[in-house]
This record gives structure tokens, C-alpha cells and sequence, in this order.
């Protein structure tokens, strides 16, 4: 396909136009907040910037948004990155060690020292990382428990850790999980997820009984819930 590119300007925005051999007008905005619009060929200047304006505070709105929020480079697990353990951040550094299986921190200087084979994958790297937080989970999940059934006087069934899309689930057999991962936030989080199960115990949806339950045995969980989802 025979593409013509520009670089034009509305409005104040500079704006990536091509124009190809194609029959309607799109728009799309990178995530790095360049504006681009492919165009039929013969289309005239006037229609095409009248498409724009007809958008433009759209493009403002949303090109606003990706500036103040950039996109967060791809997690690699290299040397150097910054990952985090019960909310601290560490610097991880990889390791050849014949000796070392499992990945382990160091406190004082912290450092997560990841043990990997030669040409390691990022699957790979990722998984003995991932490790690490399960380890963490299980090595303080008596502690949260203890903490949380006192609050609620409810006890799970069993309790598993796993890696998984929620933070947490409660099935109906009082079984419940807790996603590893956890063991990268403040540990208030995992107190908080764990309550929010533990409260399903007693209300298994999310209707108003149950937000009165949460409110009633962790007062501030909304707070605690936007520091859970926030970016790490």
C-alpha cells in the first residue's frame, strides 16, 4: 500500500496524516500521545480537518490523560529493575548459582537475589520471582489468618495460594484463595483481602449487608483497596 505521510496542526495539535487507499477517515492516538489520521487520498484538506475538530476535545481529553499517565516499560526480570516485597522496593539482581534454587532477599541492602539458568527466559525468570511471593505468603499466612479471624470470628475451611487473575476468592465450601502476588503490597493488603473473604463467610455477595461487614471489621477498606491497585 502507497502511503503519503505529513505532519499537520489543529487546533495546536500536531497530527501524523496519511493518506492511503482506503475508503473512510480514522483516528487513533498512541499511547505516547501522538495523534494519527489515515485518510483516502483524494479526501480534501477541509473534510479532513473538519473531522479532527469534530473530535477535538476528545483528543485532548484523552491525549491529556495518556501524558499524565505514561505507559509503564515491560517487565523483564534483568538486572537492576525494581520489584517489591510487602510494599518495600528492591532492586533485583540476577544470579548463576549452582547452590541457589530459590530466589531470597537481602533487608539491609535491598536486594532480591534471583538464581536463573544460562539463557534464562523472562517466563522463567519471572516464575522463580514468582516463587519467591508464594514462599512469603505461606512463610506469614498463619499470622494474617490468626490477625483477621479474630477480627471477623469466622475461619476458612482451607486456605490455598496460588497465582491467579483476583486477589482473592471464596468459594461456597469456605474454601478460600489468595493470589501470591499479594506479597508484593503492604502488608495491610493482604489484611484486607483476607477479610474481604473471610466477610463472604458470612455474606457471600457484594450487596449492602456485606459492605456494613467490611466496614464493621476494616473500616478504611476502601482506601486500602485503591492501594492494592495501584501500579507496581
Amino acid at each position: 500500500m502507497v502511503v503519503k505521510r505529513e505532519e499537520i496542526e489543529i487546533e495546536g495539535i500536531s497530527i501524523i496524516l496519511e493518506r492511503k487507499n482506503i475508503k473512510n477517515l480514522y483516528l487513533r492516538i498512541k499511547p505516547d500521545g501522538t495523534v494519527k489520521v489515515s485518510s483516502p487520498k483524494r479526501l480534501s484538506d477541509d473534510a479532513i480537518n473538519d473531522f479532527v475538530l469534530s473530535r477535538i476535545d476528545w483528543i485532548r481529553e484523552t491525549r491529556a490523560k495518556m501524558l499524565e499517565n505514561p505507559p509503564k516499560p515491560k517487565v523483564k526480570y534483568k538486572d537492576g529493575e525494581t520489584h517489591y516485597i510487602w510494599g518495600e522496593p528492591y532492586t533485583l539482581q540476577l544470579i548463576s548459582n549452582d547452590n541457589a534454587k530459590k530466589a531470597f532477599y537481602d533487608t539491609k541492602e535491598h536486594i532480591i537475589y534471583l538464581p536463573v539458568p544460562k539463557r534464562s527466559t523472562i517466563k522463567q525468570r519471572e516464575k522463580i520471582l514468582f516463587e519467591l511471593y508464594r514462599d512469603e505468603m505461606n512463610r506469614n499466612l498463619d499470622y494474617f489468618l490468626h490477625k483477621c479471624t479474630y477480627f471477623v470470628g469466622k475461619e476458612p475451611k482451607e486456605i490455598k495460594i496460588r497465582n491467579m487473575k483476583n486477589w482473592g476468592n471464596c468459594r461456597k465450601d469456605k474454601r478460600v484463595t489468595l493470589n501470591l502476588k499479594l506479597a508484593k503490597k503492604p502488608p495491610i493488603c493482604t489484611e484486607y483481602v483476607l477479610i474481604h473473604e473471610l466477610c463472604h463467610l458470612i455474606e457471600f455477595n457484594h450487596g449492602p449487608r456485606f459492605k456494613a461487614l467490611m466496614d464493621n471489621f476494616c473500616p478504611n477498606w476502601r482506601e486500602i483497596k485503591q492501594l492494592l491497585n495501584e501500579e507496581q
